[in-house]
């Protein structure tokens, strides 16, 4: 795969969120009507077919218009992409591993369009585009599946990137980078962060790159090799542990995963700073991060409560979901469509947590999006007609009762019982609530 040339690298350094929250913003007069962007707005239908009628040589991008459909493209792309996911899971229950694997894929490549967008960085067809501050405006060209992961991948190299993981990842409503203030070890995260995003999003590198997983996953039959498949009781914990770590919590829609990126993040500082692992000198490490949580906390049981949980004295493992994305097995292992969906569910984290901060920025909130969110709710079966939840992180409830069946199954049922027939049959409702991956969009975006 050829490199991005130094011309568009400069370019991209041009980006900026702030035009698309500026234009995010002046989108609620839209939205008081039950629109995302206005009727007359030239790219609402027939987008690329107008924008490549558009750059040709004579004619022009309409910037303010296109500006707007970019803007409100950010969270929809998001939203989206949680959707592909829970198809992708939903797959995975279904022992189809081909399928999970093209969702999976789909949905990483909507959270990376979803984030870049976010930041000003447009990804269409063979044309993109770049909004920056001062009115700057230009485009580059490159092929959607290509130029993704090689924007993606300059992106995460830039300091601005870390800015925003360190802003937008939260433990206990404290933003990761503030952590980080009070941890007297100074390396760098910018490295660490870079590393998360190119690990999250490595798919759309692999599959651009290796045309045989691809079209494995995609184009062929997929009954014509024989395949090895995990166990009904591996395949059902693997569908808990991802929404074990999803779990919201008031101040942090993603609590419970942050809190181990929180924890990895400082292993990594201490080791960049110090020159050792924490596991080489435990007590410095354990030293420094009782320094930090006495900066974050005032109450003494809560610091000594971290300290455990920061320094692996308690829940000393890292969930499945962080252990699977770190892997790369080949496409004949029955798990690999596993790493695939958890590294697309990190990446939507990441979206998500630039989705809300845009959100917030713009000064949109739950109101304004009612006419969307109401109706989406309803048409994805998350709640009846006239009977929206006071708070999105009311739909955890579900999710949790079927996470909790679905692990009382797996350990009541009888060894010659435990089939694929049975738990899709016995546990039809609680498969259905772990494949509606749209709940999660709903109380990440933080409306």
């Amino acid at each position: 795969m050829a490199s991005l040339s130094t011309a568009t690298k400069r370019v991209l350094r041009k980006a900026s969120s702030e035009p698309i929250q500026t234009t995010l913003a002046s989108l609620k007069r839209h939205f008081k009507r039950g629109q995302w962007i206005g009727l007359s707005n030239r790219y609402r239908e027939n987008t690329i077919t107008k924008l490549k009628a558009d750059v040709l040589p004579g004619a022009s991008i309409n910037i303010p218009h296109l500006a707007q459909y970019v803007a409100a493209s950010c969270p929809l792309h998001c939203a989206d992409g949680w959707s592909l996911l829970g198809r992708a899971l939903d797959c995975h229950a279904r022992r189809d591993a081909d399928s999970a694997r093209h969702f999976a894929y789909y949905a990483e490549l909507r959270a990376a369009i979803s984030l870049l967008a976010s930041q000003g960085i447009a990804v269409f067809d063979n044309k993109h585009f770049v909004f920056g501050s001062s009115s700057f405006f230009h485009e580059f060209p490159g092929r959607t599946h290509t130029i993704t992961w090689q924007v993606l991948e300059h992106w995460s190299e830039l300091t601005r990137s870390a800015k925003l993981l360190g802003k937008c990842l939260r433990v206990q409503g404290v933003p990761i980078s503030e952590w980080l203030e009070h941890f007297s070890p100074r390396g760098s995260f910018r490295a660490l962060g870079q590393d998360w995003l190119k690990t999250w999003g490595l798919d759309l590198r692999d599959l651009h790159e290796d045309q045989y997983l691809r079209n494995e996953a995609s184009y062929r039959p997929n009954a014509v090799n024989v395949r090895a498949f995990p166990s009904v009781e591996e395949a059902a914990q693997r569908l808990c542990a991802l929404w074990s770590v999803c779990e919201p919590v008031s101040r942090d829609p993603f609590a419970s995963l942050d809190r181990y990126l929180l924890r990895i993040a400082l292993e990594y500082v201490f080791k960049s700073g110090r020159g050792v692992e924490p596991a080489e000198d435990p007590e410095l490490f354990k030293l420094d991060v009782r320094s930090m949580v006495s900066q974050v906390f005032d109450d003494e049981n809560l610091r000594a409560q971290w300290v455990e949980f920061l320094t692996r004295t308690s829940d000393p493992d890292d969930p499945i979901l962080l252990s699977a994305a770190r892997r790369r097995s080949l496409a004949q292992d029955p798990l690999q469509h596993m790493e695939m969906i958890s590294r697309a569910a990190l990446l939507l984290r990441v979206a998500t947590a630039a989705n809300a901060d845009l959100l917030r920025q713009a000064g949109i909130i739950r109101d304004d999006l009612a006419f969307w969110l109401t109706k989406w709710g309803q048409e994805r079966g998350l709640w009846r007609e006239d009977e929206d939840p006071a708070n999105f992180s009311d739909l955890w409830a579900d999710a949790e009762d079927a996470v909790r069946t679905t692990q009382l199954w797996i350990t009541e049922t009888p060894v010659g019982e435990r089939n694929f027939l049975n738990w899709r049959t016995q546990q039809s409702s609680g498969i259905s609530i772990l494949g509606s991956c749209e709940r999660i969009a709903l109380w990440g975006l933080s409306l």
